[in-house]
């Protein structure tokens, strides 16, 4: 045999022998951090996680874990009281996202090529939707935690971003598109021309028809569309919450750490009922 062949049939043999064992390897990492995103029901617990799958990215980072990452950080953010502390958990957040997203070989491709994130986001496909939607998750919580001012100039990233989740899969976790426009437009500012809860309770009712387990979308429709100064519909707002506190969690152990975080939610909105609709 030539020996030029069989020298490059050995360097491919280790070469595809190389690509065999980092695949085994990231396929191992991914396994890991997903039992460590189970510890995500304690903040302590989910801190410690976050380190540990931050130590497993590597050089060559790996995009599933990079979104759970991401992830975690919106979690975060939930357990955060200090408003300072949110929105830097929620930056974090959005930092692991466009870090996975950046994995994605269409949306890098199209961003190198000096486009702008929003004339890039028709790259991404369903496939992509986790990386994308972390991303977008963390954005508008830290949009919702922040000024005035700062929520009028993220208006058009927040919505770029949702509107991409949304024509791509508005089911994704357990309806997900439908629960943050319900947010989206009893929250986002009036000056901006979209603020809409007859939209809002729309978007709501049909999430709360794809998932009606997930019991956040019943806190946030409370929070966000009850108390709107146009609507103040009390009896619903109590009604809501009431289902969510009656809930059994257990029912569910996929999302019993979110449902549990809704009910703690649920039970301080209740507290503060009288503030809000006086």
């Amino acid at each position: 045999m030539n020996k030029r062949i069989l020298t490059l049939l050995i360097v491919t043999t280790v070469l595809l022998s190389n690509f065999n064992s980092t695949i085994a390897q990231d396929k191992d990492s991914i396994k890991k951090a997903k039992e460590l995103f189970k510890e995500r029901g304690n903040k302590d617990k989910l801190e410690g996680a976050i380190k540990k799958m931050q130590d497993m990215l590597g050089r060559d980072t790996i995009q599933a874990i990079a979104v759970l990452i991401s992830h975690s950080y919106y979690l975060m953010g939930e357990y955060e009281t200090d408003k300072k502390k949110k929105l830097a958990t929620y930056e974090k957040g959005i930092k692991y996202g466009e870090i996975a997203l950046g994995k994605i070989p269409a949306f890098a491709k199209a961003r190198k090529a000096n486009k702008k994130e929003a004339d890039a986001l028709p790259s991404l496909t369903k496939e992509n939707i986790e990386a994308l939607y972390w991303t977008a998750a963390n954005i508008a919580k830290f949009a919702k935690f922040n000024s005035f001012a700062k929520k009028v100039s993220l208006k058009s990233r927040v919505r770029s971003l949702w509107d991409r989740v949304y024509e791509l899969d508005p089911n994704y976790n357990y309806g997900g598109g439908y629960r943050f426009f319900g947010g989206y437009f009893a929250l986002v500012p009036a000056i901006t021309g979209d603020q809409d809860p007859v939209k809002a309770k729309e978007m709501f009712d049909k999430c709360i028809a794809v998932a009606p387990e997930y019991l956040d979308t019943k806190v946030l429709c409370a929070e966000a569309y009850c108390t709107h100064q146009q609507i103040l519909d009390r009896e619903l707002f109590k009604k809501l919450l009431k289902e969510v506190l009656e809930a059994d969690i257990n029912a569910y152990p996929e999302i019993k750490v979110e449902n549990n975080i809704a009910k703690q939610k649920a039970k301080r909105l209740l507290e503060q009922e009288e503030e809000l609709f006086e």
